[in-house]
C-alpha cells in the first residue's frame, strides 16, 4: 500500500485548520505523516498545534514566502510514496475519500496527480459528482494528490509565482513528461474560503502575472508569441469584466521580472504535448471561478461531447 505524507501551508487561520486537521485525522486510509508548513504567522497557530495535535509536525519558516514556497517545503520535506495537499480551510467530506484517491493512483501507474472535486461553502461544485474519471489539465490545490516519483522526475514548483498559477504549470509538465493528470469527480474535498488573506485584487494580479511567466517558461517557440499574446488579453479581458482595474498597469510593469523569470525557468514542453495540454484547458479544466452546480453540470456534458 502506497504511503501518503499530508502537507497544509498555513498563514494565520488557527481555527481553520483545527477543523481540516481533524477531518483529515478521521480519514481511512492511514496518513504517514502530516507536516504542516507555516508561512509567518502571528495568531497562535504554534500554541494550538502544539497543545492539540502534537502528532503532527510543525515547521514555521523565518518569514512569509508565500503558499508555494510552503508546498515546495513541504515536499522536499516528507517522505510518502504520495503527497495530499490540502489547504487550511479544506478536507474530505468523505471518511474514505482519501483511500479512493490513493487506490486510483495505485491502479493506475501513468497517473502522477489525482485532481478532487471541489466543493465550496456557497454550494459551488466544479464537477458534476456522478462523473466517471477523466483527464484534465491541472488539479486545484486545495484538494490533490501527487505521485512523488513523477514530481520528483519534472521538478518543484517555480517559487517565484509566490501564491497561483502553480497547479496549471506543474500540470503540463506532468503531461510534456509523459504522465497524465486525471479528475475524480466522486471524491469531493469542501473548501470552506476563509476570508482572511483573501485579496481579490491580488488574486487577479497573480493570476495574470503567473500565466505569464507560465507561457514563456513552457510553451513551445513556434507558439510562444501568439500564446504570450492570447493568455494576456484573456486576462484583461476577465479583468475588465470585473470593472476598471489596476491590474494590467500592475502586470506590465512587472513585464521585467515575467521574463526574467519565464528566461530562468525556461524548459519548453513538445508542441504535441502543449497542444493536448491546449485541448484539456478547454475541455476538462476545473471550472475557474466555479460555477453554481447545475451550470457546472451544463457546462461539464458540453465540454465532454466536444473531447
Amino acid at each position: 500500500m502506497p504511503t501518503v505524507s499530508a502537507v497544509i501551508a498555513t498563514f494565520n487561520r488557527a481555527p481553520e485548520l483545527r477543523t481540516a486537521l481533524s477531518r483529515l485525522l478521521t480519514q481511512t486510509h492511514p496518513v504517514a505523516e502530516i507536516l504542516v508548513v507555516d508561512d509567518g504567522s502571528t495568531d497562535g497557530t504554534d500554541a494550538m498545534l502544539r497543545a492539540e495535535f502534537p502528532s503532527v509536525r510543525y515547521v514555521r519558516l523565518p518569514h512569509n514566502a508565500g503558499l508555494i514556497y510552503a508546498r515546495n517545503f513541504g515536499f522536499a520535506n516528507t517522505a510518502g510514496d504520495c503527497v495530499l495537499s490540502v489547504d487550511d480551510d479544506s478536507w474530505f467530506v468523505e471518511p474514505d475519500g482519501l483511500a479512493r484517491a490513493v487506490a486510483y493512483m495505485e491502479a493506475h501507474p501513468d497517473v502522477a496527480a489525482v485532481a478532487c472535486n471541489i466543493e465550496t461553502r456557497d454550494g459551488l461544485v466544479y464537477f458534476p459528482p456522478q462523473a466517471a474519471p477523466f483527464d484534465a489539465p491541472w488539479y486545484v490545490g486545495c484538494g490533490h494528490l501527487l505521485r512523488r516519483s513523477a514530481v520528483a522526475a519534472t521538478g518543484l514548483y517555480m517559487p517565484e509565482l509566490y501564491r497561483q498559477g502553480e497547479e496549471k504549470d506543474r500540470g503540463l509538465r506532468l503531461i510534456g513528461a509523459g504522465y497524465r493528470v486525471v479528475a475524480l469527480p466522486g471524491v469531493m474535498v469542501h473548501h470552506d474560503k476563509s476570508e482572511k488573506g483573501r485579496k481579490p485584487g491580488l488574486e487577479r494580479f497573480y493570476n495574470h502575472r503567473n500565466d505569464l511567466i507560465r507561457e514563456i517558461a513552457r510553451c513551445p517557440a513556434r507558439l510562444l508569441p501568439w500564446r504570450f499574446l492570447r493568455s494576456w488579453a484573456g486576462n484583461s479581458w476577465k479583468n475588465l469584466r470585473h470593472g476598471p482595474r489596476l491590474t494590467d498597469v500592475k502586470v506590465l510593469l512587472a513585464l521585467p521580472e515575467i521574463v526574467r523569470i519565464g528566461l530562468k525557468h525556461r524548459a519548453p514542453v513538445s508542441e504535441d504535448a502543449y497542444r493536448r495540454w491546449l485541448h484539456l484547458s478547454k475541455t476538462a479544466a476545473p471550472l475557474s471561478p466555479p460555477l453554481r452546480s447545475s451550470r457546472a453540470n451544463q457546462r461539464f456534458a458540453l465540454t465532454r461531447q466536444a473531447d
